[in-house]
Order: structure tokens, then sequence, then C-alpha cells
């Protein structure tokens, strides 16, 4: 087992942990959570961890299948728990959110997803969380230049939070944008 090291970045830990805070703010009570490109788990284990929303149950999918057995040992606390955590190898197009109900979507990896099926496919009044940013490499695939931009793509009902924070470093710098609200 293989583990990207990024995964403790920085940028990825104070990303997930803002997502935490801004959540928290608005919310105590989310029984069904799905992960799109839920990579290792991450934003699940730290939901869990800070125990300040009640969550009966989080599913991750990521479409890289080395992601699945990693997610399920950094939330191993979860897993054996009723499958209270549960990561699957599964491409997010072809998730059926209009079947299962999850009670919100988050989606941390906007900028990993060249096409918006995803989105599309999220039922109106589903509770979403969406993060992107506007660092160009070859693994992103739809980067946005600013938060505007970033909550034109992603249009919602009713915004309950937007907002932006900047990552600056020696050498580089990014922006990561985020909005939670209803679809």
């Amino acid at each position: 087992m293989n583990v990207d090291p990024s995964v403790f970045s920085s940028g990825q830990v104070s990303s997930k942990l803002w997502l935490c805070t801004e959540l928290e703010k608005l919310f105590d009570n989310i029984p069904y959570i799905w992960l799109y490109g839920g990579w290792y788990g991450m934003t699940a284990f730290l939901l869990y961890a800070r125990n300040k929303i009640t969550i009966n149950k989080i599913y991750s999918y990521d479409l890289d299948p080395e992601c699945r057995n990693i997610a399920d040992s950094f939330n191993e606390n979860w897993v054996w728990q009723n499958w209270k955590f549960k990561a699957f190898t599964m491409d997010c197009n072809y998730l059926e959110p209009h079947v299962y109900h999850p009670d919100c979507i988050i989606n941390t990896s906007t900028e990993h997803f060249e096409e918006k099926v995803w989105f599309n496919n999220i039922p109106k009044d589903t509770l979403v969380v969406l993060q992107g940013n506007n660092m160009i490499i070859d693994e992103h695939k739809s980067c946005v230049e600013s938060l505007d931009q970033f909550i034109d793509s992603y249009p919602l009902t009713e915004t309950l939070f937007s907002g932006q924070k900047d990552f600056t470093y020696p050498q580089w710098g990014f922006s990561r944008f985020m909005i939670i609200g209803y679809k």
C-alpha cells in the first residue's frame, strides 16, 4: 500500500479542516454523506474525529482503485462499525444519488473532474459542499481562476457559504475555493 504523502500536505489538511469548520457552523447533524473523489478518505476521518456533526454513514467514491484499501485503512475505526465509513472504486459520473438519497454530497476535488455529469446528476435540494482550486497542473482538468467563476460553475439554489483560502509558499501558491449550499 503506497500512500501519496501529499495527503498530509498543508494545502490538503488545511483545506479539509476549513471544510469541517465551515460545515460545523451550519449543521450539527448530517446523517448520510457521499464523498466524490474521496481519495484516501481524509475528509471523512476529520469529520468523524472532530465529532462536532452527528453522522451515521460516509461513503467515499474514487475512480482510482488504489484509494479504496487506503481510505478504509485510514478510517478503519468506522469501517468495522457497521460501515459507518466505506470506500468504493467507482466513477462518480455513474452514481445514482436520486436512488440512494444521500443527505450531503462533498467533492473537494472538482478540478479533477473533466465533465460535470456528476454534478448534473445530483438531485435538486441536495446539500453540497464543493472545493476546487486554480492550480494548473496536468492532473487538473477543470480549474477556475476565481471564487466568482467557481460559483458560476456550480449553480446552487441556495448558497450557505462561499469563500476563498489562499496558500502562499516561498516558491509558489494557489487559491482554494469552497461553496456550501443546496443544488
